[in-house]
């Protein structure tokens, strides 16, 4: 083995694995968009017994929430709020009464 290679060859070593770290990290941290977050709430909705047709979302007031998701007719108490946050996970979830058809 040469010099050259020698040198080199940790060196492109290096580099690629710092390339394959950076990539692995990326993708882990890539958040959902809305319309699937908006599904995997309104999926949840639809395992409480409502259906998925009755869910719309707002951004979130709140430091560190994204969306909330809510589900349910629109009279106050029989409405599902899911919040959600940066990254697309459930934070909370605020029941007001029973799954009740619109």
């Amino acid at each position: 083995m040469g010099l050259r290679a020698r040198i080199f060859a940790p060196l492109v070593a290096l580099i690629l694995c710092a390339g394959v770290l950076g990539w692995l990290l990326g993708v882990r941290s890539v958040t959902p968009g809305e319309t699937e977050v908006i599904n995997r709430m309104a999926a949840l909705y639809v395992e409480e017994g409502g259906r998925a047709t009755d869910c719309a979302a707002r951004p979130a007031a709140s430091d560190g929430l994204w969306l909330v998701v809510r589900c349910g007719c629109a009279e106050a108490e029989a409405a599902r709020e899911y919040f959600v946050d940066d990254f697309g996970r459930l934070a909370h979830r605020r029941a007001k009464g029973a799954v009740a058809a619109c």
